[in-house]
């Protein structure tokens, strides 16, 4: 494994592109990585992260440590990190992930004293440190152009600029719309009829948010998309909201218990089976429960709907805490 780097700096606002990128330099540097995970923006800073610098895996497996949305964290921790980066440990790769705003003229906002560091100057100078502003204009051209060729389509006069304009400045949603367009395409190519297919302003999309909400990308995002919806629907935005959920409850559900009546596409199947099963029979059944009592609690007057909303997606995000604490 010793052409890994010696540690990297993953610098992106999209949380899924830095995924991504982690993916494609552990795959670069031979793969047999495990992973272990801790996030920067926590209520209380795992001090277990320092522990996992320095601790060898059980059969000394290389593993790399990963630091999730470090870019709050302060000065001392930036100083103390400093030792660990000193040297190269073949057991453990640092990977450190800010994922704060980037301004399209200044770019990646830094924590303060950062850029000073030694070790950064020398993860700049090795290549070590990587900088993407997200999706943009600039970087979704290559982007398609990627993607459509390592699945042998091709884009139909004006389908890229139509896409480019289109497609959300969001990895993880942009590549769900892409995947829709890759099932729609017609003896391999896109045309700018289904290029202009992709929802600019799409309704709620549901999966999405609860992916979201598992992965605990985004909070922010997560409630201003939520609440966006409310603002911009009547007073019976929850209902729907609700509505769509149960749907997907159900669809889970069936996904889990293997229902031979359940007649999701394979692509369907392949997407969120995984949710339902890291989720279980408990985890549905309590996202279920939320939702019930959401419904309950307007009807019988004991809360608005914007009260019963806001207390569904709190609970929601607590429950999907647990479920990425047990996994």
């Amino acid at each position: 494994m010793s052409q890994r780097p010696g540690f990297t700096f993953l610098v992106c606002p999209d949380p899924e592109m830095v995924k991504r990128r982690l993916e494609q330099l552990m795959a670069a540097s031979g793969g047999g990585f495990a992973r272990q995970v801790f996030w920067g923006d926590a209520d209380e800073f795992d001090s277990a992260w320092w522990q996992a610098l320095s601790t060898v895996s059980l059969f000394a497996q290389p593993k790399a440590v990963v630091l999730r949305r470090a870019e709050g964290l302060g000065a001392d921790f930036w100083e103390k990190l400093a030792r660990p980066l000193s040297g190269f440990n073949e057991h453990a790769w640092p990977v450190i992930c800010l994922e704060g705003p980037h301004d399209p003229k200044k770019g990646p906002t830094l924590p303060k004293g950062l850029a000073e560091r030694p070790y950064w100057k020398v993860g700049q100078q090795k290549g070590w440190v990587w900088i993407s502003p997200g999706l943009t204009e600039e970087t979704l051209g290559p982007l398609l152009r990627q993607w459509a060729q390592s699945r042998n389509l091709r884009f139909g006069k004006g389908a890229l600029s139509e896409l480019t304009r289109l497609l959300p400045r969001n990895m993880a949603a942009a590549s769900a719309e892409l995947e829709k367009l890759e099932l729609a395409a017609v003896d391999g190519e896109i045309g700018a009829d289904l290029a202009g297919m992709n929802p600019v302003e799409a309704e709620l999309d549901v999966f999405g948010f609860l992916k979201a909400l598992e992965e605990g990308r985004d909070p922010a995002g997560v409630w201003r998309t939520v609440f966006g919806h409310q603002l911009s629907s009547d007073d019976g935005f929850l209902f729907q909201f609700l509505a769509i959920l149960a749907r997907e409850y159900r669809l889970m559900w069936q996904l889990l218990h293997e229902d031979p009546e359940c007649k999701a596409h394979p692509y369907v199947r392949k997407l969120k089976t995984p949710m339902a099963g890291r989720l279980g029979p408990a985890g549905l059944a309590k996202m279920w429960d939320l939702a019930m009592e959401a419904e309950c609690s307007v009807k019988s007057g004991r809360k608005s709907p914007d009260q019963a909303l806001e207390l569904l997606v709190a609970e929601l995000h607590m429950l999907f805490a647990r479920v990425r604490g047990r996994n």
